[in-house]
């Protein structure tokens, strides 16, 4: 993701890049920091933002309660966008999924299938987390039906969120494919120039989504 979004960035003529760890970085030039990395990564790049009083936005998943701990922490100090998938493609199949849904009151089952490349290190994603946290809260007023979730590791694969909903009727198919890195790149641009605008606080990419649509 650092590469898709540096590459991005160098193609927009007002938009300057620099390498957050860098020994040569100056912070009193730095708008905004976008954070792709590691738990580790998460926690050094937002007490820096914290201290020099820097928008922070990040896509970095496997996040613990001490990470949450530290964000509510700073979300008074600076705003902060969080988002496991800043993809307006994901976004848009969370939306189809929705409509469905809510009118179909026969669903008995559901099922998230995920498929990354081979070196990618959580398991499930962070994106299918999310999907799962969202079809929970669009079941709400149903009756218990189980989610499961299938995470592969296969070749060099972007990304593959397929959602299965069973139901009387059937099983119906939503389906996201990342054919390239830049869609998610794109969209984390796009939401951290938006939430580098805001007052402090907590923003996640649906409030971004909201302000956009």
């Amino acid at each position: 993701m650092g590469s898709a979004l540096r590459g991005l960035c160098e193609r927009e003529s007002n938009i300057k890049v620099q390498d957050f760890k860098s020994k040569d970085i100056n912070l009193s030039k730095v708008s905004l920091v976008i954070d792709f990395s590691s738990p580790e990564g998460f926690e050094y790049a937002l007490k820096l933002c914290i201290q020099k009083r820097i928008p922070f936005i990040s896509g970095t998943t496997g996040l613990t309660n001490h990470h949450s701990k530290l964000i509510n922490s700073a979300k008074d100090i600076i705003p902060i966008l969080i988002a496991s998938n800043m993809s307006l493609g994901i976004a848009n199949l969370k939306n189809s999924i929705s409509k469905y849904i809510l009118n179909n009151s026969s669903i008995s089952k559901c099922k998230i299938v995920e498929v990354h490349h081979k070196n990618k290190k959580d398991s499930p994603s962070g994106t299918a987390l999310e999907i799962l946290k969202f079809l929970k809260e669009c079941l709400n007023n149903k009756k218990d039906i189980p989610i499961e979730i299938q995470s592969h590791r296969i070749g060099n694969i972007y990304g593959i969120h397929r959602v299965e909903i069973q139901s009387q009727d059937g099983t119906i198919y939503f389906q996201h494919i990342a054919n390239s890195r830049d869609i998610f790149a794109e969209g984390a641009l796009m939401a951290s120039i938006w939430a580098a605008s805001r007052d402090a606080g907590l923003y996640s990419f649906a409030d971004f989504l909201n302000k956009k649509l």
